[in-house]
């Protein structure tokens, strides 16, 4: 996704958000779902401004995320 957006194709950015949004449902991280659901769906209406606005919120709890995983494994 973080390769995807704003490259101007906009069929790649609804299926790389939509695969990132599977990935979070197989996952169970609901927090980062959530998110990932709303960009999809920006992308998916063709809202490109609205996703990019978003964008810096869905890398921040990707963050998180990945912090409390890496907690978890220390």
């Amino acid at each position: 996704l973080t390769k995807t957006l704003g490259e101007g194709n906009v069929e790649n950015e609804v299926r790389a958000a939509h695969k990132h949004k599977g990935i979070c449902a197989n996952q169970g991280v609901k927090s980062l779902l959530e998110v990932s659901y709303e960009i999809t769906e920006a992308l998916r209406a063709g809202d490109m401004e609205k996703a990019k606005v978003m964008w810096p919120g869905v890398q921040a709890c990707y963050e998180r995320v990945e912090n409390a995983l890496n907690q978890l494994e220390q």
